[in-house]
């Protein structure tokens, strides 16, 4: 019983569910002020992407007839593998992560990872647009390239610390060599890079300060649909951010408080880093 009131915590409250909604909004707000300064634009305000979201669920729906299941079972494995990304790793404070039962294997949380990259692929294959097709082509080569270097990196790190087990990954390091510590800043480099690779496409339109209409996936989606797009866009570059400090940072902090400080810095820094090199695709206007 305890272990299934574990999950429903960590799924519900933290670091899934709540945790995770209002980070996702926080970092997007915060990450897209921080590119809006970088273009010398005017930011989005703070309750922007909460308005948008609610004003999206009440706009009807309109898929192309016999992609309505397809579409909606993409869009929604994009919400849930972040929320298991998150379930499954040894963060501070999550009770899942130190279940016994928890199978926390490396590889899999990767999968759950690049599951949300793959979203523009299925979609533009779905969707009757030529717009979205255009997105999947370009997706494929961007998805292969993340792919590989996000292996590189964490294969260095499983070939130095000899698991796959993300509970035997993330301990605490007391007694790190120089050559452990230098091969861990450089994966974890080569994973901070990928990170902007790592978010979807989809972006809230009125945080991008442009008022251009970009053709891709999100031109075809309305409603409900598009408002699950970028429910999974928020989620993403949390469960991205917490496998970057959970893999990489958090093994070479004391555990306890420091840790939780460390874990939030990362995620802050994770989205000033997004907003300064994300380039804005998508000044998608919701108005329609």
């Amino acid at each position: 019983m305890n272990t299934v009131l574990h999950y429903a915590i960590a799924l519900i409250l933290y670091p899934g569910g709540f945790f995770a909604l209002l980070a996702g909004w926080l970092w997007c707000w915060f990450s897209e002020q921080v590119g809006a300064r970088w273009r010398g634009t005017r930011g989005t305000r703070l309750m922007q992407p909460v308005q948008d979201c609610f004003k999206l669920l009440r706009k009807t729906t309109n898929l192309p007839i016999g992609a309505e299941a397809g579409v909606r079972l993409v869009l929604f494995v994009n919400a849930v593998a972040t929320l298991l990304v998150l379930v499954l790793l040894p963060l501070p404070g999550n009770l899942a992560a130190d279940s016994l039962t928890t199978s926390g294997d490396l590889l899999a949380v990767l999968f759950l990872l690049l599951l949300p990259t793959l979203t523009p692929i299925f979609l533009g294959n779905l969707l009757a647009s030529p717009y979205g097709r255009i997105e999947a082509s370009r997706a494929v080569r961007r998805v292969g390239v993340t792919t590989a270097l996000l292996l590189l990196g964490i294969l260095a790190i499983v070939a130095q610390r000899g698991s796959l087990s993300l509970n035997l990954l993330t301990i605490q390091q007391t007694h790190p060599s120089v050559a452990s510590i230098l091969v861990d800043a450089l994966a974890g480099l080569i994973f901070l890079l990928c990170l902007p690779a790592l978010l979807p496409v989809a972006s809230w339109g009125p945080s991008r300060g442009e008022p251009l209409l970009v053709a891709g996936i999100a031109t075809d989606l309305t409603g409900a649909d598009l408002a699950l797009l970028h429910l999974g866009a928020a989620l993403q570059p949390i469960a991205a951010g917490s496998l970057l400090a959970g893999l990489f940072i958090l093994p070479f902090v004391p555990g306890g408080l420091p840790q939780i400080i460390v874990y939030l810095a990362t995620l802050l820094l994770g989205s000033v880093f997004v907003g300064l090199v994300s380039r804005a695709k998508a000044g998608y206007s919701f108005a329609r």
